[in-house]
């Protein structure tokens, strides 16, 4: 009872913490390079402490001096109307050492993050109250807390040196053959154009109803989470997690969609098999589904938040971007404008979880009244700002008239790549599967080449990395 009581009497301001972190920056200026990391002035309660703290930080960004007297010749009064030679000096003889300033600078933000708290559940009470609908009132509260959780330590700027890590890991890696950059599809020839589903990509899988697009879809969802151990969400604005369940029970265990709709396959010890098999793989899978139709941008962002913190994704997938709805009180005047707003959401979610966002989209019916039935880029349907915001854009298309399109052979066209060349590859769709599989006559594999020497470990390139005598 006593802890609860501490705990909700805790002052959301701490007065002597913010002179700690002033007087420790006077005793001690190089804790500036630690400290304004992740301090920002306007964790400062006190308006004149904001205003030393600021002083501080251009004074040691210009090499100048940071004590009382450098900190006046930069501004002469605070806020306050106090002189900042007098407030500067009392503070430095207040707080004797700067042993305690990496600790006072954490209760600040600590604090800091406190007021945040506060202010937001004040809003939210003044939102409840609003006359719009209760819906939006519900996401727009969501959105701020989970922005407010979403605030990390990490710092605005690194070195080069630092951006450069991860690059040279990348190319150990793929030097010693541990495949693409990204996620695979699981389609070879796919994977070898794109490279991998990467983080902070949007993905827009295209196509007109009955190329597939939901099982190319649902079918890299599956390769990540049933084969690779990794998770996904996947938003059906459209169709209900039932059906997809089923879809993928189809495809797991190769028993045809058919046979499980109408329970005959109940009847076959083989394909029972089958099907235990592939619930015991699909059991343990991390596929979440959102079944809600009619979502929009801002709902969609917030389930993808609050899933994301929960235990982090690796793919997110959505079918698809025509369903997305309106935002609540949206002015914009046409559904083309309003997909733009909603295309810039999405590139926005995907950079901010750094996770890839497969995105489905609707063709124009204009292709199937033109001589050249192939799609183009500019055949996406009220493409608004899409072609813009998406990092790759893959065209599904399947020729009816022609005797591998009634086989079932599709047509990836990759048709965008912000990072790399375009270019299309064939799969083979199993409709009767609900599957996508690496097309039988596709180009053969070319030979391993022999291992190469031993060599310099490019991890190594790091050590010896220091351009103009370094950083």
């Amino acid at each position: 009872m006593n802890a609860y009581v501490e705990m909700a009497d805790r002052p959301l301001v701490s007065p002597e913490a913010e002179f700690g972190v002033i007087g420790a920056l006077l005793h001690k200026p190089e804790l500036v390079e630690t400290i304004g990391s992740f301090v920002s002035s306007m964790d400062f309660y006190d308006q004149d402490v904001a205003d030393l703290y600021t002083m501080i930080l251009a004074a040691r960004s210009a090499g100048r001096p940071a004590d009382p007297v450098s900190l006046s010749d930069i501004r002469y009064e605070l806020s306050s109307g106090d002189l900042t030679l007098v407030r500067a000096a009392e503070i430095m003889r207040d707080v004797p050492s700067a042993s305690n300033g990496l600790e006072y600078a954490r209760i600040v933000v600590e604090r800091s993050k406190a007021r945040k708290i506060a202010e937001i559940g004040q809003s939210i009470i003044d939102m409840a109250s609003q006359a719009r609908p209760i819906a939006g009132i519900i996401a727009d509260a969501q959105e701020s807390v989970l922005a407010l959780n979403s605030e990390d330590d990490e710092p605005d700027v690194i070195t080069l040196r630092e951006a450069l890590g991860p690059v040279v890991d990348e190319m150990d890696a793929r030097f010693n053959g541990e495949g693409i950059n990204g996620h695979t599809t699981g389609l070879a020839d796919l994977d070898e154009i794109i490279q991998g589903l990467r983080g902070s990509h949007v993905i827009i899988v295209a196509g007109r109803p009955g190329t597939g697009k939901t099982t190319l879809a649902l079918g890299v969802a599956e390769e990540l989470t049933i084969k690779g151990g990794k998770s996904a969400l996947v938003f059906s604005l459209e169709m209900s997690a039932k059906e997809l369940s089923k879809r993928s029970l189809a495809s797991s265990s190769a028993v045809t969609l058919g046979n499980i709709d109408t329970g005959k396959a109940m009847a076959d010890r083989e394909q029972i098999d089958r099907i235990t098999c592939a619930v015991g793989r699909m059991r343990d899978a991390d596929l979440r589904i959102c079944q809600k139709g009619g979502l929009p941008l801002s709902r969609i962002r917030n389930i993808a938040r609050f899933q994301h913190k929960a235990k982090p994704l690796d793919l997110i997938v959505i079918d698809y971007i025509g369903l997305i709805a309106p935002e609540a009180g949206s002015r914009q005047q046409n559904r083309n404008l309003e997909l733009g707003a909603i295309s810039r959401g999405l590139k926005g979610m995907a950079k901010e979880l750094n996770v890839p966002v497969v995105v489905l989209a609707q063709l124009n019916r204009s292709i199937e009244t033109r001589a050249a039935k192939k799609p183009q880029m500019s055949d996406l349907r009220d493409s608004g700002e899409i072609e813009q915001d998406a990092d790759i854009i893959i065209i599904a298309h399947r020729d009816a008239d022609s005797d591998l399109g009634r086989s079932g052979v599709t047509e990836l066209d990759i048709v965008k790549h912000r990072h790399a060349s375009v270019g299309h590859c064939m799969v083979q769709h199993q409709g009767e599967f609900a599957r996508f599989v690496n097309y039988a006559g596709r180009r053969e594999q070319q030979q391993a080449q022999a291992a190469p020497p031993p060599r310099k470990n490019t991890k190594s390139l790091l050590d010896s990395f220091n351009p103009r005598g370094g950083f």
